[in-house]
């Protein structure tokens, strides 16, 4: 038997909202990333939510916030969440090219600070974590420490503004690069930058890069940086980085580092050639195993290979004119998070790893696996801004969902003790 679920325009269900540990609907969505998992800090190489859990973040990364502004609104952020099922975006912040934040071209310097600012909070709408990233890279700022004098009060700002802020995280420079820029180089930098942002935020993680290019992880773990909450940058282009940087990345976890792969892409390292999905999937098993979270480069309709769309789409608002490389990424996204939630260990049990939901992209149908013996006393799909859309009556039935729209939602099943969020997408 199907039971058609039924359509609720409550928006609120307040038992379960109280249940979860210091995350309320007042500040993310229920069910959104960042409901599910508050805070995040650093234990050992892992990356864990509030109750300790690990946590393997997946998203996508902005381009030059001044080249591709209209993939930097609300809309293109909402669909990201709604429809790609992103975990976390990265807002790039060049510093020196044309339009970066030092030049004055695209936006003054508090200009640029609020509009960052809007962007933080509109990922906050739609419960996604945000990093921002001081984007060095080459003209002037492939030593980052030719940047202090504008990265000091930027962070300053910053960790002032947002230190608050569950969803966000700080990534102090992108990718140190330059024959004369080596570890202790960036950790020169480093020493400057995070004590500013430590004044301000005790908290919140911070993500380094390593040099060449945010490869040489396995010399950072020679000599790491002395602070509590700190991850290390790894990035990587499948068609040209290949199992050595796997060899070195695996040096620095090893050694105790905590690594990130902030930007990654299915092109070569210049954004062209490709796409090198083969390649891609071997990172991709890589970093699944070990629970390291990613960004992937970039959601932007720029005329490289590494593009997640087309040309114009932004303009157009297509949100999904996908590239080849945006296509294998969003069904790489559509893979369901293995969060263990994080859920206040005396009132409520978390069951996430105890439900299944099959199958999974959905097109008209799903069903739940509950465990044994155990009653649901009430089961809600919500969608990404944790309005609870349907409601089904048994959860033991098969549930048609064909009257929802294509999306990520989420299925919240309560339990007499407990409770479980399930991901899924509907096609």
């Amino acid at each position: 038997m199907v039971f058609k679920f039924i359509v609720k325009k409550m928006m609120l269900a307040l038992g379960f909202m109280a249940c979860a540990m210091s995350i309320t609907a007042a500040d993310y969505p229920i069910g959104s990333p960042v409901y599910q998992n508050g805070k995040l800090s650093v234990q050992g190489t892992q990356l864990v939510n509030e109750c300790g859990f690990p946590v393997q973040l997946r998203g996508m990364s902005s381009h030059g916030l001044a080249w591709f502004p209209a993939c930097y609104t609300e809309e293109g952020i909402k669909a990201l969440a709604e429809d790609w099922g992103v975990d976390i975006f990265r807002l790039a912040v060049y510093t020196h090219e044309w339009g970066g934040y030092t030049t004055g071209q695209f936006k003054s310097k508090d200009a640029y600070n609020a509009y960052i600012d809007e962007l933080v909070d509109i990922c906050g709408k739609y419960g996604i974590y945000c990093l921002i990233d001081w984007h060095v890279l080459n003209q002037g700022s492939g030593n980052p420490n030719n940047t202090l004098d504008d990265a000091i009060p930027f962070w300053d700002y910053m960790s002032k503004k947002h230190k608050d802020d569950k969803h966000v995280l700080y990534e102090i420079c992108n990718e140190p690069n330059g024959t004369s820029v080596k570890w202790d180089v960036v950790k020169k930098y480093a020493d400057e930058v995070i004590p500013v942002i430590r004044a301000n935020d005790s908290k919140t993680v911070v993500i380094c890069g390593t040099p060449t290019w945010s490869q040489d992880v396995d010399l950072a773990a020679e000599n790491p940086l002395s602070y509590d909450n700190v991850m290390y940058t790894l990035h990587f282009y499948s068609g040209t980085h290949f199992d050595y940087l796997r060899q070195k990345a695996q040096k620095a976890l090893d050694k105790g580092l905590a690594l990130f792969v902030t930007e990654f892409g299915t092109s070569k390292a210049d954004g062209s050639g490709g796409v090198f999905f083969d390649e891609c999937d071997i990172w991709m098993q890589w970093m699944k195993e070990r629970k390291i979270s990613w960004c992937n480069w970039s959601f932007a309709g720029k005329n490289e290979t590494s593009a997640a769309l087309k040309g114009n789409s932004c303009e157009s608002k297509a949100w999904t004119n996908t590239s080849e490389s945006g296509e294998y990424i969003k069904q790489k996204l559509a893979e369901p998070d293995e969060f263990q939630a994080c859920y206040n260990a005396v009132d409520m049990v978390s069951y996430n790893d105890q439900v299944f939901l099959t199958p999974n992209p959905v097109k008209e149908t799903f069903s739940l696996v509950l465990p044994d013996g155990a009653v649901a006393t009430g089961v809600e799909v919500l969608d990404m801004m944790g309005r609870v859309v349907l409601s089904v009556s048994d959860a033991n039935e098969t549930v048609e969902v064909s009257d929802l729209t294509q999306g990520i939602y989420f299925v919240k099943i309560v339990f007499a003790d407990g409770i479980a969020v399930k991901k899924f997408r509907k096609e």
